[in-house]
């Protein structure tokens, strides 16, 4: 308002009770202010921090800018990591805890800006033996209650990678001694449908992978063998494609053979069967295991008119 609105108010209020004065001087002061206020009020400005040479990403992104520009200063603002995560730091941001591991390195040798955890901490340079120093439950994550027990260090067994899967030496294990540790809590177990044995596991295993297994046939009963080659408990002619030993169906038929035994004579291996000799093969009835795709001639005989059981060139 200028002088001579604020004189003619004075002149106006005179003359007229003091109520009806302020109904009219309200208005006119409500609108003075807002129209100083619509001057006042302050511009977002858009920045590209990036242009700074110090890119925000991560949790930076969501920081106000005066928690690290202190009082609105911008020159000599910090750029590295252990200048504002420092103990006492004048920004409030997190400091390294006590517990820390040992180290010198920047925090962004192992940290991301996304957040402190997890963390990549490279092993390289770290002395072979030496894991305990760090995982020891304190520091780092260390052996869990069920481990195995062993006092070799971490390395012997695990990679910096992750700690599955785990390569154990097993010399100067024992033998026989397999169940000490594979009992299903400390290390893998027998399933519930391994073949029904109380032999050790180095028995049929080796150190390196369950599988393939050597299984020492020395005691089984002849003709006993679909007791465990059942396409369940071991590899067998029965059995269904989810199941750990699926059934092999190419196998010729074999309600004419009693058991596996009658042509598999090796207990290494299932090749070299010998079919014919081991049971009665009753002559015309070759087709029920040798399907023809193409033969020249009449495909009405059958093929022992032509050919003998030892060899198909006579």
């Amino acid at each position: 308002m200028n002088q001579a609105e604020i004189t003619e108010l004075t002149l106006i209020g005179r003359h007229m009770p003091r109520w009806i004065g302020l109904l009219l001087i309200l208005p006119l002061l409500f609108l003075a202010h807002h129209a100083s206020a619509q001057t006042t009020v302050p511009t977002t400005i858009k920045f590209d921090h990036i242009q700074t040479g110090f890119n925000l990403t991560g949790a930076h992104v969501l920081v106000p800018c005066e928690a690290c520009h202190i009082q609105g200063v911008f020159k000599g603002t910090p750029r590295d990591c252990a200048t504002c995560h420092m103990q006492g730091n004048r920004m409030g941001a997190t400091s390294k805890p006590v517990r820390h591991v040992a180290t010198i390195a920047p925090c962004d040798t192992c940290h991301r800006t996304t957040g402190w955890v997890p963390a990549f901490f490279s092993h390289v340079n770290v002395a072979p033996g030496t894991c305990l120093t760090c995982h020891n439950g304190s520091l780092a994550i260390s052996k869990p209650n069920g481990h195995i027990l062993t006092t070799s260090s971490c390395d012997t067994c695990h990679r910096t990678t992750a700690w599955s899967p785990a390569g154990f030496n097993h010399i100067g294990v024992l033998p026989g001694t397999c169940e000490t540790c594979h009992n299903g809590t400390k290390a893998t177990a027998k399933p519930g449908n391994h073949v029904v044995t109380s032999e050790s596991c180095d028995v049929c295993h080796r150190t390196t992978a369950w599988l393939p297994a050597s299984y020492d046939h020395i005691g089984v009963v002849p003709g006993t063998c679909e007791t465990c080659h059942n396409g369940v408990t071991a590899k067998g002619v029965g059995g269904s494609p989810t199941t750990q030993y699926p059934s092999y169906s190419g196998h010729v038929p074999t309600l004419s053979w009693i058991s596996c035994d009658s042509c598999h004579n090796s207990t290494t291996t299932f090749l070299g069967a010998k079919v014919h000799g081991s049971v009665v093969i009753t002559p015309g009835t070759c087709t029920s295991c040798h399907y023809r795709a193409s033969h020249e001639g009449s495909g009405t005989q059958s093929c022992d008119k032509c050919h003998s059981t030892s060899t198909w060139n006579k």
